[in-house]
């Protein structure tokens, strides 16, 4: 049977694995678990992330269809034993700090553990005030990503966030601004006056201009609990096929060492992107253009599949 179905998974979905094996690369101090998949893909889970999950060999468990990267790559998210997305539970506060949140304003946060033992930062709504005898904060479990939990304090009296994830919106680019390590950023804002950053170098090609009204999908949450967008692309829509200019045909090294065969296109921008099938072989040739299936956007390039 073809292996082709692994990579029409869809973000967000959850699927059944099975714990194949447990392999560590030599050379390096990381290891992985072997994760086969419904019809026989292989995934690597990276250990050090689940270490508290104490998975096994042969263990059949869900994983969450965490992302799936610009060149075709699935990460997966396991079911954390404990915790559920979308859930309230009870934190330990250990104690509030001030930090710089991902769109560069100050803010105060609470630190707070977890029944692993494990301590969370948790951003505090501006008008949040603890009084200092306070030992549990109920916090609300926003995404778990590589084992870990993404929180917000939980107000029982203020209505949820207004956008929701995988629904487009329109935004405004307010400016442009150096974030940590100097990086530039497009900074944006919604209608309720909430700010939203893009790493500037991956959106040049999208002609942004200050002021300019952006549609924008809310893809899922930071660390500090604050929405990420993804705008939509100017040229290709989710969902149509369209001719790219072919590159060349490569073959690559998994970290199993399996060989995989890639296609390397270019978009309309000039952007170079990788295919990966496999159906191709690794010395097939195309033509000038081939056709490609856009499957979805990230950081502004297209995820392609060849049609």
């Amino acid at each position: 049977m073809k292996n082709e179905n692994q990579y029409k998974f869809t973000e967000g979905e959850v699927h059944e694995f099975k714990i194949t094996g447990y392999t560590e690369i030599p050379g390096t101090d990381e290891s992985f678990f072997i994760m086969e998949n419904q019809f026989g893909g292989k995934h690597l889970l990276k250990s050090i992330h689940y270490k508290h999950y104490n998975l096994k060999v042969n263990q059949q468990l869900k994983c969450k269809i965490d992302k799936i990267n610009c060149s075709g790559k699935i990460y997966l998210e396991p079911e954390n034993p404990i915790y559920k997305e979308g859930e309230i539970y009870n934190f330990e506060l250990i104690q509030v700090i001030n930090k710089i949140n991902s769109v560069g304003e100050k803010e105060k946060a609470a630190v707070v553990k977890d029944k692993f033992g494990e301590e969370i930062i948790c951003s505090l709504p501006k008008e949040c005030k603890l009084s200092s005898n306070i030992k549990n904060i109920q916090c609300k479990v926003l995404r778990i990503k590589k084992g870990e939990l993404y929180i917000a304090i939980h107000d029982k009296d203020k209505n949820e966030s207004v956008l929701k994830i995988g629904e487009n919106y329109w935004f405004t680019v307010i400016e442009i601004k150096p974030l940590e390590n100097k990086i530039e950023h497009y900074i944006l804002k919604d209608e309720n006056e909430n700010l939203y950053s893009l790493k500037k170098d991956m959106y040049e090609h999208y002609g942004f201009t200050i002021g300019q009204k952006v549609e924008c999908t809310v893809t899922k949450f930071h660390t500090d609990s604050h929405l990420k967008i993804e705008p939509a692309h100017p040229h290709y829509k989710v969902g149509e096929s369209y001719s790219f200019e072919y590159i060349e045909t490569k073959r690559e090294l998994d970290p199993l060492g399996k060989e995989e065969h890639v296609v390397i296109v270019k978009d309309i921008f000039g952007v170079e992107t990788k295919v990966r099938s496999r159906d191709i072989d690794s010395d097939q040739k195309f033509r000038n253009t081939i056709r490609c299936k856009v499957e979805g956007i990230r950081k502004g390039k297209a995820i392609l599949s060849i049609v």
